[in-house]
């Protein structure tokens, strides 16, 4: 069965397990999927943006990227390059930890071939029209997922420390994205109910 695997790293003969930090996994893996249009999705620059990864969830068989904020799929994959290493084989997929069309391998795994991608946001917005991916904008969400973001934001001051400290590579661009959070953050934070 053919997998995929996004990175901006080039030149790979092989994919060699890791730990990515943000993950619920507790030992060091490849990670993988059945789709390169999620593939895509981690060809990005998450790294240096508010959150590591969007809302990205598969939904009677479409893969939907909610924005977290307004264009921030846009900023976050636009004018991105990288590559697509497609690897075949019988990996453990992890439906039970709530990644649908996700797998992993804790062992290296041979690539089979690759294919380079001079602009993410061009790619991905090709499957959109293809209808191969569904693309909700933050403007278009209902309130209840407006509020699921408010927690997500809201957690990442807590343990960024934001609020008392501006040096913080995320400080600008958290008060940019979502003022009305912030404003209601630095209340919290005021009246030391943030913490």
């Amino acid at each position: 069965m053919n997998f995929y695997h996004g990175t901006q790293v080039g030149g790979l003969t092989e994919l060699k397990p890791f730990d990515s930090g943000g993950s619920n996994l507790k030992t060091p893996a490849v990670y993988l999927t059945i789709r390169k249009q999620v593939a895509l999705h981690y060809i990005s620059n998450y790294k240096s943006l508010p959150f590591a990864s969007p809302m990205l969830n598969i939904r009677e068989h479409d893969v939907v990227y909610q924005e977290m904020y307004p264009g921030a799929l846009e900023l976050s994959c636009k004018g991105v390059s990288g590559y697509i290493y497609r690897v075949e084989g019988d990996f453990e997929m992890m439906e039970h930890n709530g990644v649908p069309s996700a797998a992993v391998s804790y062992q290296s795994v041979p690539i089979a071939d690759v294919e380079y991608i001079p602009d993410v946001y061009d790619s991905i917005m090709e499957y959109q029209r293809q209808g191969k991916f569904v693309y909700e904008k933050y403007e278009e969400l209902p309130q209840w997922r407006h509020d699921i973001i408010r927690g997500h934001f809201i957690r990442a001051v807590k343990r960024e420390n934001l609020m008392t400290t501006p040096q913080h590579p995320q400080y600008a661009l958290f008060r940019e994205k979502f003022p009305q959070y912030w404003a209601e953050a630095e209340v919290l934070h005021k009246h030391n109910l943030l913490y």
